[in-house]
């Protein structure tokens, strides 16, 4: 028997194990080991290519992909499990087609935990911004099950690929620099230090969207094992919000619907000042500020939009961000000036999920109906106080809460509706955020063209002095 001392990785496999099968050895005649010492990026370990010519092993490609997963897997019989599938496909190239052959299940199975120990690492990764770096550059720690850190880093270049980051592990770490994936060694848990502001913003998304109506510990557990909760911030309000379950369930009964109240009779500085106060819906616990209203009192035309994003959550003032710049290169276009239109949204706080992109943390999340209906009063509030002539309702969250139902953009928009309690016409269009999201550059340019048309509409009626097929004077 020989002893086939390798590196733990698939590459230094994949050269030994093909010197082996041209010479000949069966997969009874050889054990693997690991050398001691020898890492996952000692590449000076790595065996030389036997002498001569060799033959080929003739296999599969599946069995090649497969093979690179399955080489990540923490356990001690992996490279003898592939060496002889190795020799056994030589013979039989449809083995792996064979589900129940022992071998053949084991494979599959150690591809699937290695499938979904990258997974796993996708998702529960959480980039901490390194306080003082020059370039701006982020660290996190992790704790995969498997050796998957070569297969699941890729990921991270191509997803955060305009940030410097660092990703440890106990087995080694991987570093990107903009331009250039490398590895280099491990770091136990304890000596990883770093903690950053956006720990506790993680920590309060979760509690905001905890519902313990639906706790499903076991579901929870497969999902997000106890040995990932280390690393992320928010695991340590789990235990706290599965013990005040019984009382929030309570509390969640008597708000079910409950709904904002704003001052009756109140200016619109009035309302931004009672707004700031709200606590109808749970969305104000994520935000930074309420983002209310702003325009002339006496505005002919009010643009409903659907929710404030990131920018506007920090600046308090809605249609700010990207999507606002896109309105406003649209009313200029049919020159309609900012100064003389309300502009609101439907919903005053930004709803949001975190993101692992360093470089936009917060991912905009559309608004529950439960969440529309308890700021609703806030949007009524503002139309009976400005009294618009024509209200341009901006996506599908505007459009429900102008009209009072479910609308469908892509069918309905240009459409003017005269039937609302709420402005003498109503116009649906497309909001900003969606052409920002538009799957191609033709199609971001048609819906931009699209959305001005609509504003051209709106500017036209106004103009006109008559509105609606009854000829309700403006």
């Amino acid at each position: 028997m020989i002893v086939a001392r390798i590196a733990p990785n698939f590459e230094a496999w994949r050269d030994k194990a093909r010197a082996l099968l041209a010479e000949g050895y069966g997969p009874e005649e050889v054990q693997w080991a690991t050398e001691e010492g020898q890492g996952l990026f000692d590449e000076a370990f790595l065996p030389s290519p036997p002498q001569g010519k060799p033959r080929q092993p003739k296999v599969p490609k599946r069995f090649l992909d497969e093979a690179r997963m399955v080489a990540c897997a923490r356990e001690d019989d992996v490279w003898r499990l592939l060496y002889s599938l190795l020799c056994r496909l030589q013979d039989r190239t449809d083995l792996l087609l064979d589900s129940v052959d022992p071998e053949v299940r084991r494979f599959q199975l150690l591809y699937k935990a290695v499938k979904r120990d990258i997974h796993k690492m996708h998702a529960f990764v959480r980039f901490k911004l390194v306080e003082g770096s020059n370039p701006e550059s982020y660290v996190a720690w992790h704790r995969p099950d498997h050796r998957i850190l070569e297969e699941g880093t890729p990921f991270f270049a191509r997803r955060f690929g305009d940030k410097p980051w660092s990703i440890f592990t106990p087995d080694g770490s991987a570093h990107w620099d903009g331009t250039r994936l490398g590895f280099g060694p491990g770091m136990a848990q304890a000596d990883f230090k770093v903690t950053d502001v956006f720990d506790d913003a993680w920590t309060d998304y979760y509690k905001s969207i905890f519902n313990p109506a639906r706790i499903m510990w076991s579901a929870m557990m497969k999902e997000m094992p106890e040995r990932y909760w280390s690393s992320l911030p928010e695991a340590k309000a789990i235990r706290e919000l599965i013990r005040e379950a019984p009382e929030r369930l309570q509390t969640f009964a008597k708000r079910q619907n409950e709904q904002a109240k704003p001052p009756a009779d109140a200016s619109v500085p009035e309302l931004r000042k009672a707004a700031a106060e709200c606590i109808a819906c749970p969305i104000f616990s994520q935000a930074t500020q309420v983002v209310f209203g702003e325009g002339p009192e006496n505005a002919r035309l009010m643009i409903v939009g659907e929710q404030p994003g990131d920018e506007e959550d920090k600046a308090g003032r809605p249609f700010i961000g990207p999507a606002g710049q896109v309105l406003e290169d649209a009313m200029a276009a049919v020159g309609i000036k900012r100064e003389e239109t309300y502009l609101t949204n439907a919903v005053k706080h930004f709803k949001w999920t975190p993101s692992n992109r360093p470089e936009k943390p917060r991912l905009h999340k559309t608004a529950s109906g439960t969440e529309m209906h308890a700021c609703k009063p806030w949007l009524e509030a503002e139309m009976r106080k400005v009294k618009p002539k024509v209200i341009l309702a901006l996506g599908r969250t505007a459009g429900l809460a102008l009209l009072g139902r479910m609308v469908k953009i892509t069918e309905e928009r240009g459409k003017s509706y005269d039937d609302s309690p709420w402005a003498p016409l109503v116009v649906l269009s497309w909001h900003p955020s969606a052409i920002l999201r538009a799957p191609t550059p033709e199609a971001q340019q048609q819906q931009f063209n699209e959305l001005c048309q609509d504003l051209a509409l709106v500017k036209a009626r106004l103009a006109s002095g008559l509105v609606d097929s009854q000829g309700r004077a403006l």
